[in-house]
């Protein structure tokens, strides 16, 4: 798993932001499966939906809210003070990247989906007060994610290209069949793709490129 680089100010840059406070657990497992019951997330994390939500525990003791993986499936611990709008998406965006340990857990792609999830479901001003809040911590925040034919938006493209060079990975684009290979350097100002596979060496537009995966 890479280094989390950007776990102290993306928590420094979340503390301060406004949000809706929850009364008890039931409410805020009530947001929690209007988040995944939306459309919004359906097609963003198809694979994750209402029968998969993470059980939420109240932390009776509990120093901070987290995700966690338990043998009997995931959870989110959420102590009275952390039951906020705020922190169940902070939570849910760990859980729909849970299944993606060659990103950070708290790198770009994550800043990214949570900005976006700040927007969708706390309004523009929640949106405007965390994106503040990243640009004042210097938390550096993902390309937005790009829409794959089958209808799901992808993140993580970005990032995956930025940590990956030397590593084989599989590119799958709009414009041909997916590719894998060795990623190699990115030419013409980051618009074309080097990538060397077992056959010759593919030269890809990034533009075309909307998901990117490690092989």
């Amino acid at each position: 798993m890479p280094r989390d680089a950007q776990r102290s100010r993306v928590y420094r840059a979340e503390t301060p932001l406004p949000g809706r406070r929850f009364r008890d657990l039931d409410q805020c497992a009530a947001f929690a499966d209007a988040v995944v019951g939306s459309l919004w997330w359906q097609v963003r994390f198809p694979n994750l939906g209402l029968a998969a939500v993470p059980r939420l525990r109240p932390g009776n003791g509990a120093r901070q809210a987290f995700y966690r993986v338990e043998p009997d499936g995931p959870t989110i611990t959420l102590p009275r003070r952390y039951r906020t709008a705020s922190v169940v998406l902070h939570e849910l965006t760990h859980w729909a990247l849970d299944d993606q340990p060659d990103l950070p857990n708290h790198g770009r792609t994550f800043a990214r989906l949570m900005l976006d999830a700040t927007l969708e479901f706390g309004g523009d001003e929640r949106a405007d007060a965390l994106r503040a809040g990243f640009a004042a911590e210097k938390v550096h925040i993902g390309r937005p994610p790009r829409l794959g034919p089958d209808g799901v938006w992808c993140y993580g493209w970005d990032e995956r290209l930025r940590l990956g060079r030397g590593r084989t990975l599989t590119l799958r684009r709009t414009d041909g069949p997916a590719v894998t290979g060795v990623y190699e350097v990115s030419e013409r100002s980051g618009s074309v793709l080097v990538v060397r596979t077992n056959e010759h060496v593919e030269r890809i537009s990034t533009r075309a490129v909307f998901d990117v995966r490690p092989a």
